[in-house]
C-alpha cells in the first residue's frame, strides 16, 4: 500500500490554518481591546464635552454649590412618610 504525499497540498492546508489562526487572534484582540478608531472616538467625545462646558459655563454656574453654603436642608426636602 503505497502512500502518496502531496507536499503542495499539505503546505497549502497549513498556510490556510495559519491564516485562520491569525484572523481569530486579531478578532479576539479587537473584541477585547477595541480598535484604534474606537479610542479616537472616545477622545473626541470627551473633547466635545469639555468644549461644551467651556463655552456654556453658565450651565455649570447654575448648579447649587453645597460646600460653600453649608445649607443642606434647603436642597434635601423629602416628603413626610406616615
Amino acid at each position: 500500500m503505497p502512500c502518496d504525499f502531496n507536499l503542495e497540498k499539505l503546505t497549502s492546508s497549513l498556510n490556510n490554518i495559519e491564516k485562520l489562526s491569525k484572523t481569530i487572534d486579531e478578532d479576539e484582540k479587537i473584541n477585547t481591546y477595541g480598535t484604534f478608531f474606537d479610542s479616537k472616538y472616545e477622545v473626541l467625545q470627551l473633547y466635545i464635552l469639555f468644549m461644551f462646558f467651556g463655552v456654556h459655563r453658565d450651565v455649570i454656574n447654575q448648579f447649587p454649590d453645597l460646600n460653600k453654603r453649608n445649607n443642606y436642608e434647603e436642597y434635601m426636602n423629602f416628603p413626610d412618610v406616615d
